[in-house]
């Protein structure tokens, strides 16, 4: 691009006229160019003779020159030949350079035709950069520069200045700055460093390149944000898949529920095999979705399935329990391991205290089956041989070893040694019972043959001699009578009361180790309450004397019959006594006759005791020995919690007293007809 005007060209005439030897007052033009790239040096006259391109401060720099027949250029220019034939005389610049800034002088046959000025244009440069990078800026022209910075709404300010590669800079920019021919440094940018510099010429008063300079905080970088991108489009891809597998999984699980439910439904009134396919079933769902994200939904599916088949399973298993009690040991034992396999299925759930509560129950029944089936065999065995007694032991050792660590062991052992004690009892009866055949066919041919009786006699005295001291001897018998009497006369005020007291404590101490003791524990002790019942201290434990005197006089008859009758007197009296209560039954005095009723009649099975049994005491039975514990145990309760409180007993404790009297009569009445 070429211009010229008055102001450039006078100003180019001073210089030249003051700066270099005296030329022709040509006007001297400036041309722009652009860096490293071509420009035209403008020159259009005829010339018939030399052409020549020089310096103007150096005229023996010949650039370029052509004559009629050719031209010729130095490196880095050109000249066209047949422009110059047809009066163009430019020279062309290939790559202009910061170096190749002068003043140009186009001549022909020693006249100059024109003086052009080159002049590079400024170079702007954007810079974005963040905070902490280094800034370069390009000084590579060989004139002094100067660096100016200029921010958003302050004024210029020159910051560094360049001469002969030295390089001065202001304080604050110092330490930051550094050159290495071309490039000047300056340190870690921050954002307040952004603005404009300028790399100024000064000897020529040009601005050589503008950088205008952008600072950022450190931005997150390229391969970070892609980083981000494939993550999310892995999330993307992994949230899809994963919604898919959801989906089918969802899917398979209804499915299988579906699959479920209908064996649920085939269960209901089914077979067990049905009812144990379906809990199977619900097993394999439960841990084929085991620590999974269906766990807590499957958890809840099997608890109501599991629901619906104990509802259905429970009458089923009554009904085979009930079967099983009319049935044979093999019978029992399937119903057992159907209970065992139930509360093993519902174990560590909701319903596993429901089902164990139900299981007990009906293994207790099965349990009280077995016992009675022991105690049929242990019936039959009395009077038996040898072998029937071993072939019942072997039952009962078979009975405890089944029981063994199992809840209802305790009861079990306990049975079963009342049977094995009940079976030796039976063995010594059988004993004893050969024995006495023995004797009476000794005594049957003595009397047929008429011989010596001393035989017999000393068979008699063995008989006596090895049965001392042992159930089967009637000193028991008397021993009682005689306790019983002692304390008639104490009540009388014959006897006094703690030799009677001590009477009854021999009684218990002889009998301590034999069959009898716990019997004789118990009836020890209720003639000690009656005892305790005469002495003045304890005149709280005797009958409340009832309000109506018609009542007392009744309840006083009472008393003195049952003192003193026989087996036929007593259910007499007992029967009266059974009036009495109905008879006061709705009146305000029933509490009272209630407890006066109760106490004479354990008074009445006292006798009955002591004048049911004419050669031997009964009471050797497991089953009176049971009935006994059970009835003076809640006599005993009876009678203490009237003494702690010092009050008639409640309505409750009375009627499960008489409920016990009432269980025992029955029972005795059975045994009697039998």
């Amino acid at each position: 691009m070429q211009f010229c005007s008055l102001h450039h060209c006078v100003l180019v005439f001073l210089i030249l006229t003051f700066t270099t030897a005296p030329v022709s007052a040509l006007e001297v033009c400036p041309t722009r160019g652009k860096l490293h790239q071509s420009v035209t040096l403008s020159c259009k006259h005829q010339c018939s003779g030399l052409l020549k391109w020089n310096l103007l401060s150096n005229r023996d720099v010949v650039l370029a020159e052509c004559d009629r027949t050719s031209c010729r250029s130095k490196e880095g220019f050109n000249i066209s030949h047949d422009q110059y034939l047809d009066g163009d005389l430019s020279l062309t610049i290939t790559a202009a350079d910061y170096s190749q800034r002068n003043v140009y002088a186009c001549e022909c046959k020693d006249s100059d035709f024109s003086y052009v000025r080159l002049v590079i244009e400024t170079v702007f440069s954007p810079v974005q950069m963040e905070s902490g990078e280094d800034l370069k800026l390009h000084v590579s022209v060989p004139e002094p520069v100067e660096v100016i910075y200029k921010s958003s709404g302050s004024a210029d300010e020159v910051i560094c200045r360049v001469n002969n590669r030295s390089l001065q800079c202001k304080d604050k920019y110092r330490d930051r700055t550094s050159l290495t021919y071309p490039e000047l440094t300056l340190r870690h940018m921050e954002p307040r460093d952004s603005g404009r510099y300028t790399i100024r010429d000064t000897k020529n008063e040009e601005d050589i390149q503008i950088y205008a300079v952008s600072v950022e905080e450190p931005g997150f970088p390229a391969w970070g944000i892609v980083l981000i991108v494939l993550c999310l489009l892995s999330c993307c891809i992994g949230a899809g898949i994963y919604l898919m597998r959801s989906y089918r999984m969802r899917k398979q699980l209804k499915r299988r529920q579906q699959l479920v439910e209908q064996l649920v439904q085939q269960a209901e009134g089914g077979t067990e095999e049905n009812i144990r396919e379906a809990e199977k079933s619900l097993d394999l769902l439960k841990q084929q979705y085991f620590n999974t994200g269906y766990s807590a939904e499957v958890f809840v599916f099997c608890m109501e399935k599991r629901k619906q088949l104990l509802e259905w399973r429970m009458p089923q298993l009554d009904q085979l329990v009930q079967q099983a009690e009319e049935g044979t040991e093999e019978k029992i034992r399937e119903v057992e391991e159907s209970l065992n396999h139930l509360e093993q299925q519902y174990n560590n759930t909701e319903y596993s205290y429901k089902v164990k509560f139900y299981c007990s129950k009906n293994r207790k029944q099965l349990m009280d089956r077995r016992l009675q089936c022991v105690e049929q065999l242990v019936q039959q065995a009395e009077g038996g041989t040898e072998q029937n007694f071993r072939e019942v032991e072997k039952e009962i050792n078979q009975l405890e070893q089944q029981y063994i660590n199992t809840e209802n062991y305790e009861n079990v052992e306990l049975f079963c040694k009342e049977k094995k004690k009940q079976l030796q009892q039976y063995k010594k009866r059988g004993e004893l019972n050969r024995q006495l055949l023995h004797v009476v066919q000794l005594v049957q041919q003595t009397k047929e043959e008429k011989k010596d009786t001393s035989n017999v006699e000393k068979e008699l005295k063995q008989l006596k001699e090895h049965y001392k001291d042992t159930e089967h001897s009637d000193k028991l018998n008397s021993r009682l009578l005689h306790v019983h009497k002692l304390i008639q006369q104490a009540k009388e005020g014959k006897k006094d009361s703690s030799y009677v007291e001590n009477e009854i404590d021999q009684l218990e101490q002889q009998y301590w180790i034999t069959a009898y003791s716990e019997q004789v524990t118990v009836l020890c002790e209720i003639k000690r309450k009656q005892l305790k019942a005469n002495e003045p201290q304890h005149g709280n434990d005797e009958c409340p004397v009832p309000m109506n005197e018609e009542l007392y006089r009744q309840m006083k008859q009472l008393v003195q019959q049952v003192k003193g009758g026989t087996v036929k007197k007593i259910s007499e009296v007992e029967e009266e006594i059974n009036q009495l209560e109905l008879q006061h039954m709705t009146s305000e005095d029933f509490s009272v006759v209630s407890w006066f009723c109760m106490v004479m009649r354990a008074e009445l099975f006292w006798y009955r005791l002591l004048n049911s049994d004419k050669e031997q005491l009964m009471t050797e039975k497991i089953e009176i020995l049971l009935k006994v514990e059970e009835l003076m145990n809640s006599l005993q309760k009876l009678r203490d919690g009237a003494e702690r409180e010092q009050e008639i007993p409640s309505f409750t404790v009375i009627y499960e007293m008489q409920k016990r009297l009432i269980e025992f009569k029955k029972w005795c009445e059975e045994k009697r007809e039998q």
